[in-house]
């Protein structure tokens, strides 16, 4: 997929290839690409293009002449898009490398917005001496941000010829950093200034370069480093072969790993050594750069940087979240959904943006925004006041509340509660990925044999339900899948697995009931927490871990499978989760405190399982099974002390449910769900609710409520 900056430069990077091709007389198409872009810089600058080559070292290689009625077609052609001239400069100076390269090096270039918002967040924050650097600059898109954020004269020029500082592997991309900086002064002496701080070395490797450069720190780290973790992919390095094939399936010829699995650990000795905040696990080039930031900032300096959202979720970014807290006086959060196509990967990638103030003092509460489904940020922060946070999440993984009074909700629930790997707690569960999809592969059997069991895969189970969908053909990602309606399911697998193959442990564990959960989920899915009753005689893949509890037996089990499949615990991971429940993340998650043993308890238990028996039973009535879910939702709500106004906040995070449910006169879609549950919880309280006639005005249309669009 294109990203969207991409799209609205399409015509003017076709513009640019047909100049270079035709000026060129002995460069490379990429080097006369970059002249031609130095000259539009210098019409917009205003500066001698001769000058600037000298001061580039560029030299006498070209006539300038030549290049100047292709840059004014260059500039005219950006001028039909939203794109600052500057910006735009920077965005067709990068490289273009193959997927396979921009996959490894983590280079997802930074669209043209997010630089905007970035140094409009930072650069007003600047109150200290020192450089403004970016430690992987590419084309150098964030200073020119960071330099365009400022008044056009002497406070500008003395800032580029001063303080921006840049770093990257390719002498190219600092080219193109160099001109799109210098388009925004008129001042050569300024870019002279520049040039001479445009640095091309490995900035996780030259650590004491950086030391000398900035002895007493930077006063703004800016950047966008690059995301990838440092680990030899099968699948990369085949692709990079030129093998085509999807993931899931095999590969054409054996994959040697040895040689670059070589060069990565002796690149990890080189650049990981000394660090402290790195944590377990594989090592990421973005946790790396960001401990790099801290390091680098001066006392009262700024740290702003572009970050997978792994920062503020995952079990390995742990040490560094709770350094960036210790070390910010001031810190902001924005968490952004690839909605508006910033970068060319699938739009429901999550970020997020960082700014901190560095240095000791005053800790002020924490700002986040979270951006809403279009990948809008909103204009008011949520402040989460550091001491409630630690109560809240005491990892510090920051929850994605869009409002105060989400927030409110979120720290009063999980003050109540037992997080499910809590050791003083009833859970403490065990998990276990009994089959692996990729390393057991070869034990697989399209056909059952005397020895073997059914495997289950992620797309199998859904809440309560084991046989969701069948399997019907293809493999791996190509694989297709129907959905089975709940009377009339069956299980139709797509391997067997031996049960002498498996692990002990894992052969062991099927041989009896447990529960199982989908860890492949979205926050914008109609429900993202999936768990089901998983019987014995079938095995799980990989995609449907399963876990069991050391107490409590078959009853405890139940219990949680009622909790866990509840609107509120669900809202709860959806304030957590981006696309994966980790066992990390699933122990983090907070459930209300009831015992199988209690009334309620005991009544949720006997709700699971009439749930879970539901699917299969060609006589069931799915409107009273709806009506069972709504009775666990209610008492789960009021178990936690949830009141009518907090569970419609609850509900308003689900709006794709009941889309193909028959909905109320002169309303767009069906609410049958939600007034079943409120209805429900008002009866708990004995209250009156307006749900209880929506429900039944609702059902008289035919709706029924806890029907996934796909089933109905």
């Amino acid at each position: 997929m294109r990203s969207l900056e991409e799209t609205h430069l399409r015509s003017t990077n076709a513009l640019l290839d047909h100049a270079a091709e035709e000026l060129r007389p002995t460069s490379e198409l990429s080097d006369a690409r970059l002249a031609v872009l130095e000259a539009a810089a210098a019409m917009a600058g205003g500066w001698n293009l001769a000058e600037f080559w000298e001061i580039s070292g560029q030299g006498r290689q070209y006539a300038p002449a030549n290049f100047h009625p292709w840059a004014d077609k260059v500039l005219s052609s950006i001028a039909d898009t939203p794109i600052p001239v500057p910006l735009a400069l920077s965005a067709l100076s990068r490289e273009v490398i193959p997927t396979a390269q921009q996959r490894k090096s983590g280079a997802y270039y930074t669209d043209w917005r997010l630089a905007e918002q970035l140094a409009a967040q930072s650069v007003p924050l600047v109150r200290t001496d020192g450089l403004w650097i970016d430690t992987a600059c590419g084309s150098g898109v964030l200073l020119t941000a960071a330099a365009m954020s400022l008044p056009a004269g002497e406070e500008r020029d003395r800032v580029i010829r001063d303080k921006l500082t840049g770093a990257d592997l390719s002498a190219r991309a600092l080219r193109g950093a160099l001109l799109s900086v210098a388009s925004l002064t008129s001042d050569l002496s300024a870019v002279s200034g520049f040039a001479g701080r445009l640095l091309q070395h490995d900035s996780l490797a030259s650590r004491k370069a950086w030391a000398e450069l900035a002895p007493t720190g930077a006063a703004l780290i800016i950047g966008n480093p690059p995301w990838e973790k440092l680990k030899v992919s099968r699948h990369e390095v085949a692709t990079g072969l030129g093998q085509v094939r999807n993931y899931g399936q095999g590969y054409e010829d054996e994959v040697d790993l040895a040689r670059p699995r070589a060069e990565l650990l002796s690149y990890i000795e080189q650049v990981a050594t000394g660090t402290r905040l790195q944590g377990k696990g594989e090592h990421d080039l973005y946790k790396l750069f960001l401990e790099l930031g801290i390091v680098l900032a001066a006392e009262d300096g700024i740290l702003a940087l572009l970050l997978p959202a792994g920062l503020i979720r995952s079990q390995g970014t742990e040490i560094l979240r709770n350094e960036l807290e210790g070390a910010s006086r001031e810190l902001s959060i924005s968490v952004i959904e690839n909605r508006a196509r910033n970068f060319a990967i699938d739009t429901r990638f999550k970020f997020v943006s960082v700014v901190a103030r560095v240095g000791a003092g005053e800790r002020l509460p924490i700002n986040l925004k979270v951006a809403d489904r279009t990948g809008t940020l909103p204009t008011e922060s949520v402040c989460l006041p550091r001491r409630e946070l630690r109560a809240a999440r005491p990892d510090l993984s920051i929850p994605e509340v869009r409002s105060r009074e989400e927030w409110a909700l979120f720290a009063r629930l999980a003050k109540n509660s037992f997080m499910v790997g809590d050791q003083s707690g009833p859970w403490r569960p065990t998990y276990r990925r009994e089959v692996d999809m990729t390393t057991d592969k070869k034990k697989f059997q399209r056909t059952p044999g005397s020895d073997s069991i059914p495997l289950l895969e992620g797309r199998h189970v859904s809440q309560y339900r084991w046989r969701a969908k069948t399997y019907q053909s293809g493999e791996g990602r190509s694989a297709t899948w129907r959905p089975e309606p709940l009377g009339q399911a069956t299980l139709k697998t797509q391997w067997f697995i031996p049960s002498k193959s498996m692990q002990a442990a894992s052969a062991e564990r099927t041989a009896s009931p447990r529960i199982g959960f989908c860890d492949i989920t979205g926050q914008t899915n109609e429900r993202s927490l999936l768990l089901a009753r998983i019987p014995a005689g079938v095995a799980c893949g990989n995609k449907v871990p399963t876990l069991a509890f050391r107490e409590g037996g078959a009853d405890r089990e139940d219990l949680f499978l009622a909790l866990t499949n509840s609107f509120v615990v669900d809202w709860m991971m959806r304030r957590l989760v981006t696309t994966t429940v980790n066992f990390f993340l699933l122990d983090s998650l907070p459930l209300p405190k009831v015992d199988e043993t209690s009334v309620v308890g005991r009544e949720l238990v006997t709700l699971a399982r009439s749930i879970s028996e539901a699917e299969g039973d060609p006589k069931v009535n799915l409107s009273e099974v709806g009506q069972l879910r709504a009775r666990v939702d209610a008492l789960v709500a009021s178990a936690w002390g949830l009141g009518l106004e907090d569970m419609e906040l609850v509900l308003r995070d689900f709006p794709l449910l009941d889309r193909r449910q028959p909905s109320l006169a002169d309303e767009v879609q069906s609410t049958v769900t939600k007034d079943a549950v409120l209805s429900e919880l008002a009866k708990v309280y004995g209250a009156q609710h307006p749900s209880t006639n929506r429900l039944k005005y609702g059902q008289d249309k035919g709706a029924i409520p806890y029907i996934p669009a796909e089933y109905a």
